[in-house]
Formats: C-alpha cells, structure tokens, sequence
C-alpha cells in the first residue's frame, strides 16, 4: 500500500491503562477502522477531530511495547489544549507527517521522559 499523508484513520475512545492520565498526558484510544498497512509504528504528528471541532494532537500507532505484550495496534492521541470526556465517541484522526519509530524503553520512566519531549516538540510542528 502507497502511504499518501495525511492519512486518516477513525474509531471509537475507549479506555486505556490510563497511565498517560497518571502523568498528565491523557490520551484518547482508538483501535483504528482503517487498513494501516504500509504505515510505520510510531509517533506522528496529527489532528484530532472530535464533534466537528479540530484539535492539534500527537499520536502514538502501533503496539505499545514498553506497556503492553498483547500486540493489538491501537493510536492514542494527545490533544494540545482539550479538556472534556470523548469515551465512546467516533473521533478522527488525520496523521500529518511522521515524527520517529515506535520503541520499547526500559522502563516506564524513560518513556515518560520522552513522551515530554515529542509533546513539546508536537508544540513547536507548524500550524495546523
């Protein structure tokens, strides 16, 4: 499959480990609708939207290795500037350009680390 971007991908919020809440960096989790063959796991920058409104995002695709051994391919998104509750709701998500591969840290605390920083580089990526 040809990847052109941005590439949209739909589903419904459902509730993760909430670790991302713990730190936060709250997420909305979708298992996505779409055929993502030909996509690379990994961390992209995005634009989520939710209720007819868009939000500037980050998205993580792929397994989550560092917190997860079941293998199911999810995307979570954080969402620059949103509050509210979307558990439940059909959000889309369109994946903007690819930011680097996804990876299994060591420990929870070094994914943390740089989860930070793709947030704060997410921050600095051109307007949307």
């Amino acid at each position: 499959m040809n990847v052109t971007f941005p590439f949209v991908i739909t589903g419904v919020v459902t509730h993760g480990n909430h670790l991302g809440t713990g730190i936060e960096m709250p997420t909305a989790n979708i298992v996505p609708n779409e055929d993502i063959t030909g996509l690379k796991y990994g961390v992209y920058y995005s634009v989520l939207k939710v209720d007819g409104v868009s939000y500037k995002a980050i998205t993580n695709l792929g397994t989550k290795p560092t917190v997860k051994s079941d293998g199911l391919i999810n995307a979570e998104s954080f969402i620059y500037d949103f509050e509210g509750d979307i558990y439940g709701k059909e959000i889309t998500v369109e994946l903007l350009e690819f930011k680097r591969p996804e990876i299994r840290f060591s420990s929870f605390e070094e994914l943390s680390v740089m989860m930070h920083k793709d947030l704060e580089d997410g921050k600095n990526y051109r307007s949307v």
